[in-house]
C-alpha cells in the first residue's frame, strides 16, 4: 500500500511539473495579426477583411510549472527515487500550482463596414483551461500518515483541507466583436461571447482540517473539525461512472446544453505620433453547467479514539461497518444533480509602446477630416515597449511583465523578441515572427528559449502558430 501511495504521489508531482498560465505576449497588440483582435477586440486594424484558415489560424499550448521539473524526481544522480520525491514534497508549497492551456481556433472571419471607420470580426474556438493548487497538507499526510519521517506521531499538527483547490473545463465559445475607430487617437472594441460547456470538473472554497491530539478515553484523538468540502462535475460522470468520449466531446463541442455568456472590452490609444497605450478584459462572464452534473458535499465534524477490540467466538462485532455507520451519522454526506454556475477566468492585458526609425505604413485615412490632434498615424519599422498580463483565479491573480523589442525586418516579415518576468521564472525569453507573402499570413512564436535547450529541466514550455488571408 505504501509503494502504490508513493507512485500515486509522484505522479501528481510529475503532472505539477508539466503546466502554466496562458500570456500570449507575442499576439497582444500585433495589429499586422487578426487574431490579435482576441486579446483586445479595440486594437487597430489597417487591412480591409480577413479569413483564418479553418482550424489552423490559431493553435496555442500553453504548459509550464512553479516549483518542480522532471529532473528534480528522475535525473540519473545516484539518489533513489524515494528520497527526490519525499525531499519534494516537503520543499513545495501550498501555494505553488499548475496550469493548462490549449487553444483551437476553428473559425476567424472579419471585414470593415461600408462607413471607414467599424472592423467586424466573428468566429468560434475551443479552449481548454485547468488549474490546480498542490494540497501539501495533504500530500504529506497521504505519504507518510500523521506520523515523522521517525513513525513517531505528529501532535497538534493541523492538516488543512482548504489547500484542496482546483478548476478544469473545456469549452467552446462562438464570438462577435467590432473595433471602431472614434478619431485618430482612439480605437475600442468590444466582443460577444457565448460559451458551450464540454465538461467541467471543480473544487473550490473548501474549508477544515484534520489533527491528532492526545485522547481521554485512548492514547490519541483524530479528529476532523469543520469540514466544508464540494466537488462538482458536468459532462464527466452518469449514474456515477465516468461518461466522456469522443462521441459526447464532439456533441457538447457545438450545443452541450452547458451554456454561458460573456464580453471582451478594449481599447487603443495615441498619445502622439510614436506613443501608444492600450489595455483589455476579457472573459468577463459565465457558463451555467447543466448536463450530467453531479455535486458532492460533506459537512461536519468527526473525532475518534480508537477502537477497542473484541473477538467474541460465536458473533464477531463488525468493526468496519460500525465506524462507516458512525462517520455517515456525524458528517453530512449529500450529492446532487442541479444546475451551477462556473465563472470564467477573467484576463487583463495592457501595455505602453514606442516606436521609431523608419516610418512604413499609415494606419487609416478614413476620419482624417475629423482630426484635430496634429499628428498623423503611422506604423513604425522599430517598436519597444512594457505589457502586463494578469488572469484572474481562484486563490490570487498570475501576473506577468514584459519588455520586448518588434522589428519589422522588410515588407513581408516581422519578428518580436520578449523578456518576462512571472511566478515561474526570472528567465524567460520569447520570440516569435509573422510574415506575409501576397495575401497569406503565417505566424508562430515560442516562450521561454533557454529552457528548450533541456526540456526536462524547464519549467515552461508554451508555443504558437496560425495562418490567414489578408486582404488590405
Amino acid at each position: 500500500m505504501i509503494r502504490f501511495q508513493k507512485y500515486i504521489v509522484c505522479f501528481l508531482c510529475f503532472i505539477v511539473s508539466e503546466s502554466y498560465a496562458q500570456n500570449k505576449k507575442f499576439l497582444y497588440g500585433n495589429s499586422d495579426i487578426p487574431q490579435s483582435l482576441l486579446l483586445n477586440p479595440g486594437t487597430e486594424v489597417n487591412y480591409k477583411k480577413h479569413i483564418g484558415i479553418p482550424l489552423l489560424s490559431g493553435l496555442y499550448f500553453n504548459v509550464g510549472s512553479t516549483n518542480l521539473t522532471i529532473t528534480d524526481l528522475f535525473a540519473n544522480d545516484g539518489i533513489d527515487i524515494n528520497d527526490k520525491l519525499r525531499n519534494q514534497l516537503f520543499r513545495m508549497k501550498s501555494t505553488d500550482f499548475i496550469t493548462i492551456n490549449e487553444q483551437i481556433d476553428v473559425i476567424n472571419i472579419g471585414y470593415k463596414l461600408q462607413n471607414g471607420i467599424d472592423y467586424l470580426s466573428f468566429g468560434f474556438y475551443q479552449e481548454l483551461d485547468f488549474i490546480g493548487y498542490y494540497p501539501k497538507d495533504l500530500a504529506v499526510l497521504f505519504y507518510q500518515g500523521n506520523t515523522d519521517v521517525n513513525g513517531n506521531i505528529l501532535l497538534n499538527t493541523n492538516t488543512d483541507i482548504s489547500q484542496l483547490n482546483y478548476k478544469g473545463q473545456a469549452f467552446g465559445v462562438f464570438h462577435a466583436g467590432i473595433s471602431r475607430k472614434i478619431s485618430n487617437q482612439l480605437n475600442i472594441g468590444v466582443r460577444a461571447k457565448l460559451y458551450s460547456g464540454i465538461f467541467n470538473a471543480q473544487s473550490l472554497k473548501n474549508s477544515g482540517n484534520f489533527t491528532t491530539t492526545l485522547g481521554a478515553d485512548n492514547i490519541y484523538r483524530n479528529e476532523l473539525q469543520n469540514l466544508d468540502y464540494k466537488f462538482q462535475s458536468s459532462g464527466l460522470l452518469k449514474d456515477d461512472q465516468f461518461s466522456l468520449s469522443g462521441k459526447s466531446l464532439l456533441t457538447n463541442f457545438f450545443s452541450g446544453g452547458n451554456l454561458g455568456l460573456g464580453m471582451d472590452v478594449g481599447f487603443t490609444y495615441r498619445l502622439s505620433e510614436k506613443t501608444k497605450v492600450s489595455a483589455s478584459l476579457l472573459d468577463l462572464g459565465f457558463v451555467s453547467y447543466s448536463k450530467n452534473v453531479t455535486t458532492y458535499t460533506n459537512k461536519g465534524d468527526y473525532t475518534l479514539e480508537g477502537i477497542g477490540l473484541l473477538f467474541p467466538e460465536n458473533d464477531p462485532i463488525p468493526y468496519w461497518e460500525n465506524l462507516v455507520v458512525d462517520f455517515d451519522q456525524q458528517i453530512e454526506r449529500r450529492e446532487n444533480d442541479k444546475t451551477y454556475i462556473s465563472w470564467m477566468s477573467a484576463k487583463l492585458n495592457a501595455s505602453l509602446n514606442y516606436g521609431f526609425g523608419k516610418q512604413i505604413r499609415r494606419i487609416s485615412t478614413e476620419i482624417d477630416c475629423h482630426a484635430n490632434n496634429g499628428f498623423s498615424l503611422y506604423d513604425y519599422q522599430n517598436e519597444i515597449g512594457v505589457q502586463f498580463y494578469s488572469i484572474f483565479r481562484p486563490k490570487l491573480p498570475q501576473l506577468a511583465a514584459t519588455l520586448f523589442y518588434s522589428r519589422r525586418i522588410n515588407n513581408f516579415l516581422q519578428a518580436k523578441v520578449t523578456y518576462s518576468v512571472d511566478n515561474y521564472s526570472f528567465s524567460n525569453f520569447g520570440i516569435g515572427f509573422s510574415t506575409r507573402i501576397g495575401k497569406f499570413n503565417f505566424y508562430a512564436s515560442a516562450d521561454n528559449l533557454l529552457g528548450y535547450s533541456n526540456l526536462y529541466n524547464s519549467k515552461k514550455v508554451s508555443v504558437g502558430l496560425g495562418a490567414n488571408l489578408i486582404f488590405d
